[in-house]
C-alpha cells in the first residue's frame, strides 16, 4: 500500500500568489459562476493564440461556460424570488441541471418583477440556452463521450469555432450580469423602503 503524501491535497504554502482564498474576499456564488467564466475564456485565449488544443480543449470551454449560465440562472432566480409578489407561484424545482426549467423560470420571474425589463436584454441568451437544451438537455455531452446507451454524446455535431463559441457566451454572460444586476438595484430599494418604513 502507498504511504499518504505527508502533506494534504489541500493546503497553503509559501509561494503565497499561488493560495487561492476559498470563501474568502468573495461571495461564494459570485468566485463560482465568476471562476467558470474566466476558465472558459483563458482556455479560449489559448487556443485562439497557439492555434493548438481546439480538438480536446472545447470540451471543458463548453462546459465551463454552460455551467457558468447555470449558476448565473440559480443566483437570479434566488434573488428574483425574494422580490416577488407571490414566490409560491413559482414551485418548479431548481436544484437541477436543467435549463430548460431554469431559464423559463428566471426570466418570468423577471418580467413579473419589472415587466419593462427590454427583451432585447436577453436576446442573445435566449439563443445561448436553447441552443445548450438543443445539444446538451442534460449537460452531461461536454461531460462524457457517451449517453447513458452508449451512443456518442454529440452525434451529428462535427465543428464548433471556439471564438465564435466565446463570442457568443460573452454576450450572453454580460446579459446575465445586466439581469442580475437589475435585481440587486431593485433589492437594494426594496431594502430601503423596508428599512424607512421600520419593518
Amino acid at each position: 500500500m502507498a504511504k499518504s503524501p505527508k502533506q494534504p491535497l489541500f493546503t497553503y504554502a509559501k509561494d503565497w500568489h499561488n493560495n487561492a482564498c476559498i470563501n474568502g474576499f468573495h461571495p461564494e456564488h459570485w468566485a463560482y459562476s465568476e471562476g467558470y467564466r474566466q476558465a472558459a475564456e483563458l482556455l479560449i485565449a489559448h487556443v485562439d493564440t497557439t492555434g493548438s488544443d481546439q480538438d480536446t480543449l472545447v470540451y471543458p470551454i463548453v462546459f465551463l461556460y454552460r455551467h457558468h449560465v447555470e449558476l448565473m440562472l440559480k443566483k437570479i432566480i434566488s434573488t428574483a424570488l425574494d422580490l416577488v409578489a407571490l414566490p409560491e407561484r413559482y414551485k418548479q424545482k431548481t436544484d437541477n441541471h436543467n435549463l430548460n426549467t431554469l431559464w423559463p423560470m428566471a426570466r418570468s420571474l423577471v418580467i413579473d418583477i419589472d415587466n419593462t425589463f427590454p427583451k432585447d436584454n436577453y436576446a442573445t441568451l435566449d439563443a445561448v440556452v436553447n441552443a445548450f437544451i438543443e445539444s446538451d438537455a442534460r449537460a452531461t455531452a461536454f461531460r462524457y463521450a457517451q449517453n447513458r446507451t452508449g451512443e456518442p454524446s454529440l452525434a451529428g455535431m462535427q465543428y464548433i469555432n471556439t471564438r465564435h463559441f466565446g463570442e457568443m457566451m460573452g454576450k450572453a454572460s454580460c446579459e446575465l450580469d445586466c439581469m442580475d444586476s437589475h435585481l440587486l438595484y431593485l433589492r437594494g430599494l426594496q431594502n430601503e423602503q423596508r428599512a424607512d418604513w421600520g419593518c
